[in-house]
């Protein structure tokens, strides 16, 4: 009798069944998924640390003022401008004369603060290093609340 061809010849594994992972036991899959939701909660912290290092705070705004005339004011002097931000009150809308502006590099930041003093659109403004969120996060989504 003769042998059919199909037992004669190996089996072939396809690239799908080499690429599946070993089943993980739970415990461990949790304590995975853990780990990179610190890893994760980190890389936004130091991110966030480097924003404020580039970012000044611009009080005594004119209330005319808007996010185009603070960009061309310290684009010329100061260097590339990120982002601004105007504060404006929630329920008419008009600026507050406060405002954030995130440099592309730290010494922007560094050379916006020597513009203090100057007028834009007939107001003195006063630039200083931007503030954090004034202590409003909780304690626990700081990260270094650690569940017992």
């Amino acid at each position: 009798m003769a042998q059919s061809r199909s037992r004669s010849r190996p089996r072939r594994r396809r690239a799908a069944d080499e690429a599946q992972p070993a089943a993980l036991d739970p415990a461990e899959a949790e304590k995975q998924r853990q780990d990179a939701e610190e890893e994760e909660e980190r890389r936004k912290l130091a991110q966030d640390a480097a924003r404020m290092d580039r970012t000044v705070m611009v009080v005594g705004l004119s209330v005319k003022a808007d996010e185009r005339d603070i960009f061309e004011f310290f684009v010329g002097a100061a260097g590339k401008v990120r982002d601004v931000q105007i504060i404006r009150d929630a329920r008419t809308g008009r600026s507050k004369g406060v405002a954030y502006v995130e440099f592309q590099s730290h010494e922007g930041t560094v050379r916006a603060m020597g513009m203090s003093g100057q007028s834009m659109k007939g107001a003195a403004i006063r630039v200083q290093p931007a503030q954090s969120d004034g202590g409003r996060t909780t304690y626990a989504s700081q990260s270094t609340f650690r569940a017992l």
